[in-house]
């Protein structure tokens, strides 16, 4: 916060009529946090498998984030090269070869379940980053879900059995970094993540909810954030980068106050219905956007319950 300034790594704040400009890349401090993490975890011997798989799924990840916020790639590049944060995963083969839904339904998919993987990731990477729409919004929800998959683990080790101690290692790599992220990035943001922040914590989920074979419950928990990318895909017609827009879709008023942009230009998206609720306020609407994840994620928990709570 206080050396990129300086050295110009800001973005602009546009929801705020005055277009403040915030220093960027803050997820940066959280791919050095997992790695001081990891390497303490090392020297005490406590590197699981599952572990080293989440922590190399979020590096590369971040690494893709940080070469995009330097040299911007291309829209069709990123997605893909986000697959690639699905290597770690399947090199260690530190994941199920078994879909779980509910009512004690499971799919036995090796040679499938290899395919989806990078898929997997790359779909909550970018779902996350497209939902880094207002402050707070994308560092909240990242960490409201993968909070949630926490939740579903307990629930699954409650019932069928786990290692409730390993999973802890996974999630305190991140979640603490989570959360100081979020408090600085909240509205009012003092710092944004950049796109190293947003694939980071895509992966994040991603990878967790993979290697402990959370997948339907993480899908349930990551609807806002996949629906808001659905709403954006297609209202450009495929993959785009904001600066390629037209026109904004949401208009700032002198005293602050958000409304929906008229143009036929302006594409439609999730915050323009988040306004049609009655939200007019940034901070309002990044709130509106918290509860709807919030909501989200007990319902992905809840689909942990009908799991493995039918086996049991």
């Amino acid at each position: 916060m206080r050396i990129f300034p300086s050295r110009r790594i800001v973005g602009t704040d546009v929801h705020k009529p005055d277009k403040p400009e915030i220093p960027e890349m803050g997820g940066v401090g959280l791919l050095a946090g997992t790695c001081v993490y990891v390497a303490v975890a090392a020297l005490t011997g406590v590197v699981s498998g599952e572990m080293l798989s989440i922590f190399l799924t979020i590096v590369v990840a971040g690494a893709i984030g940080i070469i995009d916020d330097i040299f911007k790639l291309n829209k069709r590049v990123k997605p893909a090269l986000c697959m690639l944060a699905g290597l770690p995963i399947l090199l260690i083969r530190s994941y199920p070869i078994e879909l779980a839904v509910p009512f004690s339904v499971s799919f036995h998919i090796p040679i499938l379940y290899v395919l989806l993987v990078p898929i997997a990731i790359a779909v909550t990477t970018n779902a996350i980053n497209m939902f880094d729409v207002m402050n707070g919004v994308a560092s909240g929800s990242s960490l409201i879900v993968l909070s949630s998959l926490v939740v579903a683990w307990l629930v699954k080790c409650s019932f069928v059995g786990g290692d409730f101690t390993t999973m802890m290692g996974g999630a305190l790599m991140v979640l603490p970094l989570m959360a100081v992220l979020f408090w600085y990035n909240r509205y009012p943001s003092k710092i944004f993540l950049g796109d190293t922040g947003t694939l980071s914590l895509g992966a994040a989920i991603g990878a967790f909810s993979i290697v402990y074979g959370l997948e339907f419950p993480a899908i349930i928990a990551m609807m806002v954030p996949i629906t808001n990318a659905f709403f954006s895909l297609f209202s450009h017609g495929g993959l785009f980068e904001r600066s390629e827009l037209k026109e904004r879709p949401i208009l700032i008023a002198a005293d602050g106050r958000l409304s929906s942009n008229p143009s036929p230009n302006a594409p439609l998206t999730l915050t323009k219905i988040m306004l049609l609720l009655g939200y007019d306020r940034e901070k309002d609407v990044s709130a509106g956007f918290m509860y709807l994840t919030l909501a989200m994620a007990l319902a992905g928990v809840l689909s942990a319950i009908l799991i493995w709570g039918a086996r049991f």
